[in-house]
């Protein structure tokens, strides 16, 4: 039967997703399809002043979207080439009907694979890319009239949807070009991580101590170290690959109050900000706790 997602039950999701995760009853990587079938739509209730972030869970590639009331989206990278279809079925699940702009932080097979594509469906009228990959995105979208294209580099920074501040935290230089961001939500603070270097781990270890609430970051950028010393409210990891490394950092944040949550395993992932806070759910757990 299909059903509406429907978000005010955010708080008691979290719990029973927690419950039946560590219960084994749902599903690992590669048991279903990314896309939940029986999904028909999801209903963030986004009012005025309340922002989403949701991280995709594709097969390969990265992408996720920043929404606000009145359907406004902002979306950070295009996935590879293999996830257009589940991208655009996300999309549609969650009501996307046009991107504003797109924020490409890195160059390649993941990332912007989709670009041409999602700026003519979506009616997109912008993107935004390092220096080191505007020269790609220039070439992929020269026939694509009115669209406006933007260099961001350690500098920069904007505010999109009127109170979602979204800056360049690392710059990464050299052929793989690669921009981290910082996103400011009001009060909460995010950082979108792509790159993997010691540089943008020092980077992290400079940050102020508990002053991030969610970060979302490659295993290689977040190993234990760094995952104590920013003590965030939640870690998004997205690891098709698990090591032993990676689940001693898993099992010290649990004791440290740290929710890791890896897309790979539990799906797509949306954090909703009210005024008030901001709750944390993946879709894929909602389901199987209302069944």
């Amino acid at each position: 039967m299909d059903k509406v997602v429907n978000t005010e039950d955010a708080v008691v999701n979290v719990l029973l997703s927690m419950m039946l995760f560590f219960t084994g009853l749902l599903p690992i990587s590669g048991e279903e399809t990314a896309v939940p079938e029986e999904i028909q739509k999801i209903d963030l209730n986004l009012m005025e002043k309340e922002y989403a972030i949701t991280f995709f869970d594709l097969n390969k590639g990265d992408s996720s979207i920043i929404q606000g009331a009145g359907g406004s989206t902002i979306m950070i990278n295009t996935g590879a080439t293999e996830d257009y279809e589940d991208l655009k079925e996300w999309l549609r699940l969650y009501g996307v009907k046009q991107i504003d702009t797109i924020i490409l932080t890195r160059q390649g097979d993941g990332y912007d694979s989709n670009l041409q594509d999602i700026v003519d469906q979506y009616k997109v009228s912008r993107v935004i890319a390092g220096k080191g990959m505007v020269k790609k995105v220039n070439r992929l979208l020269y026939e694509v009239p009115d669209i406006k294209i933007d260099v961001w580099d350690s500098q920069s920074k904007e505010t999109f949807l009127d109170e979602v501040a979204i800056g360049v935290l690392h710059e990464e230089e050299g052929k793989g070009q690669e921009l981290d961001l910082t996103i400011h939500i009001r009060a909460n603070h995010l950082l979108y991580v792509t790159s993997s270097s010691g540089v943008i781990r020092e980077k992290l270890l400079s940050l102020t101590p508990s002053s991030v609430q969610i970060v979302r970051a490659p295993f290689t950028a977040m190993p234990l170290e760094v995952a104590e010393h920013l003590d965030p409210q939640a870690v998004i990891l997205d690891e098709h690959q698990e090591t032993h490394a990676q689940n001693e950092m898993v099992k010290k944040c649990h004791e440290l109050w740290i929710e890791v949550l890896n897309i790979a395993d539990q799906g797509t992932v949306t954090t909703k900000f009210t005024e008030a806070n901001h709750e944390i759910f993946p879709i894929r757990n909602f389901l199987h706790s209302k069944n």
